[in-house]
């Protein structure tokens, strides 16, 4: 709980907790010596709310998918070496709503 008090203030418990607040300055107390601190004239100061955060932009979805390019036997095709700017053990896979548009 954050408190303040327009007068220099020194509150003392009977558990033996005591603090001490200048005048116009917020303090970071627990409840049972924010609440003591009330009891003799300090305010608690409520912090204004925050604002909701901004939802994020979505992502196009991107209908291409990636997937691990096979041969004839269904064994997976390494990447060749030689072709540095393309990557041959992976092909893109259009969706399955294009490939009817396209037939």
């Amino acid at each position: 709980m954050k408190i303040k008090s327009d007068t220099d203030l020194h509150v003392t418990t009977t558990w033996g907790a005591s603090i001490f607040l200048a005048a116009g300055e917020e303090r970071e107390v627990g409840d049972d010596l924010g609440l003591q601190a009330q009891q003799q004239g300090a305010v608690e100061v409520k912090e204004a709310a925050k604002p909701a955060p901004k939802a994020k932009k979505a992502k196009a979805k991107t209908t291409a998918k990636k997937t691990r390019a096979r041969n004839e036997d269904g064994h997976y095709v390494a990447d060749d070496p030689s072709t540095p700017d393309v990557n041959e053990a992976y092909v893109q896979e259009e969706a399955a709503g294009e490939e009817e548009k396209a037939e």
